[in-house]
């Protein structure tokens, strides 16, 4: 088996947490899972179960740290729910995008749990769906978006920003401006 399936083999591995555990279990079992040839099954099986789980756990770790970067505010108001639910959605190897890509999931969940009713606060999905719409303007390019929200995002975000963590508030709807109208021209954002 060529190098370059030994490589994808490994990368599988180290970031599919249920592979992790199958390869703890098993790790001759796991390898011939994967497809590998005789002579790779022999050298994958060798690794140390604990460096496997251990460097795993740094890859997620890494992701979880880069999308935290990504949604601060919405980290700040979900605490350590935010990295339970992050890792729930983002198993498996990272997507085109990596660290934005995550980020884009975890506002599109937490959207959808609170058009359900499911959010905790029920205000989080409008504040996370607020900051992944400033990831459509990290590249230069022209471009607008208009999102409209339920809740007061401006005195959600003032107080985050001077260290509250806001419980539960009244909707009352608001919208959000993102233009840019050169390649070159800073983003011009409106929250109201």
């Amino acid at each position: 088996m060529a190098l370059a399936q030994l490589q994808t083999a490994l990368a599988r591995l180290f970031t599919d947490a249920g592979l992790v555990e199958a390869f703890c279990l098993d790790p001759l079992a796991t390898a011939r899972r994967l497809g590998l040839a005789a002579k790779d099954v022999e050298v994958f099986a060798a690794l140390d179960a604990a460096t496997v789980q251990n460097f795993a756990s740094t890859l997620t770790r890494k992701r979880i740290l880069d999308v935290r970067k990504t949604l601060p505010l919405t980290y700040r108001a979900l605490g350590s729910d935010f990295d339970t639910l992050l890792v729930a959605e983002i198993a498996g190897p990272p997507r085109p995008g990596r660290h934005r890509a995550d980020a884009a999931l975890l506002a599109r969940l937490l959207a959808a749990r609170a058009a359900q009713g499911a959010a905790s606060p029920s205000w989080i999905g409008d504040l996370a769906r607020y900051e992944a719409t400033f990831l459509v303007f990290e590249r230069p390019g022209r471009g607008v978006a208009i999102r409209s929200f339920h809740f007061p995002l401006k005195i959600l975000i003032g107080a985050l920003l001077s260290g509250e963590r806001p419980g539960e508030v009244a909707p009352r709807p608001g919208f959000g401006l993102w233009l840019r109208l050169t390649k070159s021209s800073g983003l011009i954002h409106l929250l109201w």
